[in-house]
C-alpha cells in the first residue's frame, strides 16, 4: 500500500513539475520576434513527424489523463472543499474582476494606437477604434453600460478579422470570448450567465491551445527567441524543448476547455504567466492582462453549472480518463490539421499573388520563410589581380544570372547583383566574375546584393540578401 502511494506521489510531483518548468517561454512568440505570417508554416506532415514529436505526444496524454485522477482525489480532501467554500462566497468579485481587467486592456491599447494587443497597430482608415476602446472602457465602469462593453469587445474583434485576417484572429479569440462574458455575466442567475462561463472557458483554453501550435508550425520563431534567451531551455536540445513546451500549453488549454483540475489549474497557470512576465517585460504583461482576469474569474466562479453537470454524467473515474484520452487525441489533431491548412493556405495564396503581380512588390522580394531550397544566396572571394586591381568571384546558390531579362517579368532564382563600393553604387554584376580597379589608397567596403529580373532586391525579413568584404590599400 505504501508503494502505491509512494508512486501517486512521485506521479503527482511530475505533473506540476512539467506544469511549473517547460512553459518559461509560454507567450505569443511573434511578439517578440520577426517573425511573420509571410514565413513558409510546416505541413501537417512535417508537423507529425519525428519520434520526439510522438513521445511527447504520448506522454502528454497520460499526463492530462492522469490530472483526471488528481483532480477527483483532491476534489475529496479537506483543505481543498474548505478553500472551495472560501471562493464560492466571493463570487460576486468575479464580473468585476473582468471588467477592470478587460477597461486596462482597452486603455492600454488607445494609448498605443492599437487594438486588442500592443503588437496589433490600427489602420488609417480605423482610427476611430482607438477612441471606441477609450470610450468602452468607461462603459465597463458602469454596471448598466457593461453589456455594450462587451458588445463593443466583440465589435473590435470582428474589426480584426476584416483588416488582418480571420486566420491572424482566432490568436485573440478570447478577446471576444470576454466581450461575450461580459454581455451575459450581468444576469445574476440563469442559463444566460451560465452559458458566458461556458463561452469564456472555451475561448480561453481555445486560444491556448491555438497559440501552442505556433511552436510546432512556425518553429523558427520560436528558434530565434530562444537563440536570444538561451537559458530558457534549460540546456535541452532546442527542438525537443519546443515541443515540449508546445505539449504543455497545449495541454493547459485542454485542461481548461474541459474544465478539468479546476481552481488548482487557474493557479498553476497563473503562476506560469507571472514567471514569464520577468523574462519578457511588460509587452508579456500587457497582452495577458485578459486571460489573468479569466484565471481570476475561474478561481471565484469554479467550473458552473455546465460542467458540473458534464462530470456527473462521467461519475466513474475511469470512464472520465477515457471520455478526456479520446477528447485530448481527437481536439489536438483536429486543431493542428486547421491551423496548418489555414497557415498554408495564406501562404501559398501571398505567393501566388506575388509571382503573378511583381509589380505590387517593387524594391523587395520577401523570402522569409521560403524554403531553403528557394533562397537565394551568394558569397565573395577576392583575390589581388597579378597585373592590376582585384578580381571577384561571385559564388552564388539557388541563382542564375539573366542579364538578357533584365527589367522584364520576375521570375524565382533569376536575375542579377548590384556591387557597392563604401555604400555607392558601383553598378549592376552579370555574371559570376568581376574585375575591379582600385588604386588609391584607403579601405573599401565591398558589399553585393542579389537583384530579381525586375531589380527589386532579394531580403529576407526586410534585409537585402547579400555579402560583405573589405579591401585595404596602403
Amino acid at each position: 500500500m505504501r508503494s502505491y502511494t509512494h508512486l501517486v506521489r512521485v506521479l503527482a510531483v511530475f505533473l506540476l513539475a512539467l506544469f511549473f518548468n517547460l512553459p518559461e517561454a509560454e507567450a505569443h512568440v511573434k511578439w517578440f520576434t520577426d517573425g511573420s505570417y509571410a514565413d513558409r508554416p510546416l505541413r501537417l506532415g512535417e508537423v507529425l513527424e519525428g519520434k520526439s514529436f510522438f513521445t511527447l505526444f504520448g506522454i502528454s496524454l497520460i499526463t492530462v489523463v492522469f490530472g483526471v485522477w488528481v483532480d477527483s482525489r483532491i476534489s475529496r480532501t479537506s483543505w481543498y472543499q474548505q478553500a472551495d467554500n472560501w471562493l464560492d462566497a466571493r463570487k460576486n468579485y468575479a464580473i468585476i474582476t473582468m471588467r477592470f481587467a478587460a477597461a486596462m486592456v482597452l486603455i492600454l491599447s488607445w494609448q498605443s494606437n492599437a487594438m486588442i494587443v500592443p503588437t496589433i497597430p490600427i489602420p488609417p482608415e480605423y482610427q476611430w477604434v482607438g477612441w471606441f476602446q477609450f470610450v468602452l472602457a468607461f462603459f465597463l465602469l458602469i454596471p448598466r453600460l457593461v453589456p455594450l462593453g462587451g458588445l463593443g469587445m466583440v465589435v473590435i474583434w470582428m474589426i480584426g478579422n476584416i483588416t488582418l485576417h480571420p486566420f491572424h484572429m482566432l490568436d485573440y479569440l478570447i478577446f471576444a470570448g470576454v466581450g461575450l462574458f461580459l454581455m451575459m455575466a450581468t444576469y445574476k442567475k440563469g442559463r444566460f450567465k451560465d452559458a458566458g462561463l461556458v463561452v469564456l472557458y472555451v475561448t480561453v483554453g481555445f486560444s491556448l491551445c491555438w497559440v501552442a501550435l505556433e511552436k510546432f508550425v512556425y518553429p523558427n520563431w520560436s528558434l530565434f527567441l530562444i537563440k536570444e534567451h538561451p537559458t530558457l531551455a534549460m540546456g535541452l536540445n532546442f527542438d525537443f524543448f519546443l515541443k515540449s513546451v508546445g505539449f504543455v500549453e497545449f495541454g493547459l488549454g485542454f485542461l481548461l476547455l474541459v474544465c478539468l483540475l479546476q481552481r488548482p489549474l487557474a493557479i498553476i497557470i497563473t503562476i506560469v504567466f507571472f514567471i514569464t512576465s520577468s523574462i519578457f517585460g511588460k509587452v508579456e504583461i500587457i497582452g495577458h492582462t485578459l486571460i489573468h482576469g479569466a484565471l481570476i474569474v475561474f478561481l471565484l466562479e469554479g467550473p458552473g453549472s455546465f460542467y458540473i453537470r458534464l462530470r456527473n454524467r462521467f461519475a466513474n473515474v475511469w470512464a472520465r480518463m477515457g471520455f478526456t484520452a479520446v477528447n485530448f487525441t481527437l481536439l489536438f489533431f483536429v486543431i493542428t490539421w486547421g491551423y496548418t491548412t489555414l497557415a498554408n493556405d495564406k501562404y501559398d495564396k501571398k505567393m501566388a499573388f506575388i509571382s503573378k503581380k511583381p509589380e505590387y512588390m517593387m524594391g523587395q522580394i520577401e523570402m522569409a520563410g521560403a524554403p531553403k531550397s528557394d533562397i537565394p544566396g551568394v558569397w565573395m572571394e577576392i583575390k589581388e589581380d597579378a597585373k592590376s586591381g582585384y578580381n571577384i568571384h561571385f559564388i552564388t546558390s539557388n541563382f542564375t544570372f539573366t542579364p538578357e531579362k533584365v527589367n522584364t517579368e520576375h521570375k524565382l532564382g533569376e536575375g542579377t547583383l548590384t556591387l557597392y563600393i563604401n555604400g555607392d553604387k558601383v553598378g549592376r554584376v552579370y555574371s559570376e566574375y568581376y574585375h575591379l580597379e582600385l588604386k588609391e589608397r584607403g579601405t573599401y567596403e565591398i558589399v553585393v546584393t542579389m537583384n530579381a529580373n525586375t531589380q527589386s532586391e532579394y531580403t529576407i525579413r526586410g534585409t537585402p540578401i547579400s555579402s560583405r568584404e573589405t579591401i585595404t590599400i596602403e
